[in-house]
């Protein structure tokens, strides 16, 4: 189930979430989790407890979303599955041009450049970000002609290559929110769990793909969005507006 919640007051959306929560506890109802952005979590934690009492975290936590992820794979057996850090994805890029030396051309000249290989990770975060994946560039190149063609497939084949090099040692971090919904989808967490979500003026298309699976599957989720109408052409409202608008439509889509 979805309940949308809109306001031009962002204190107003904030409080109606949290004082939800807090009548959720009061009457011993477990399986509650705030889902809010990283920057305010600890904030977000701190007023819950003001507004819940001393008694929430038995039946509610604050989270984010990598929080949350790590949450999903503790129950699914797989919390020691570690990621790569910064100076480990650059290590993990490089190799992976070095492996498509021979057919690179467009990338040839620039394969081993620092600069070349931080906008590498640049581009996968996106990609990622974005779920696209390097059969989805390697369409997209058919698709295409010219130079632009030729650098779409390459593309494709430093992120297959870059993938396999991870799937082999460690996972990229960018993979964890798809890792998630992929265990959310074997298992029951969602099912278990009632969701509220605040904080967010728009997702990610993988966070968004991770929201559909909870409407369709937890018993209630509820997300709060700063704006006055799905779809606001005021300029302070207009991400959220959207945000709001896209969630309407994928519920009806999926009959929710």
């Amino acid at each position: 189930m979805l309940r949308i919640l809109l306001s031009k007051d962002w204190i107003a959306c904030r409080d109606e979430i949290l004082n939800r929560i807090a009548s959720d506890v009061a009457n011993e109802l477990p399986g509650r989790i705030l889902m809010v952005p990283e920057l305010i979590s600890h904030d977000t934690e701190r007023r819950l407890c003001k507004v819940a009492g001393d008694t929430v975290s038995r039946f509610a936590e604050v989270l984010s979303f990598p929080r949350l992820a790590s949450r999903v794979a503790d129950m699914a057996g797989n919390s020691a599955v570690q990621c790569l850090d910064n100076g480990g994805r650059i290590v993990t890029m490089a190799a992976a041009t070095r492996q498509l030396h021979s057919r690179l051309k467009v990338y040839a000249s620039v394969e081993t450049k620092p600069e070349f290989l931080t906008g590498m990770i640049d581009a996968v975060d996106e990609f990622k970000r974005c779920c696209i994946s390097s059969a989805d560039l390697m369409k997209a190149a058919e698709e295409t002609e010219g130079s632009l063609a030729q650098k779409l497939q390459e593309l494709a084949l430093i992120l297959e290559s870059y993938d396999a090099l991870c799937a082999q040692s460690k996972r990229d971090p960018r993979d964890q929110a798809t890792a998630m919904l992929e265990q959310m989808e074997a298992g029951s967490f969602a099912q278990e769990h009632t969701f509220y979500i605040d904080g967010f003026p728009d997702f990610t298309r993988q966070h968004l793909a991770i929201l559909l699976h909870l409407i369709q599957v937890s018993p209630k989720v509820v997300v709060s969005l700063n704006c006055d109408v799905p779809d606001s052409n005021a300029m302070a409202f207009e991400k959220a507006g959207a945000t709001a608008a896209e969630l309407i439509r994928c519920a009806k889509k999926l009959g929710i």
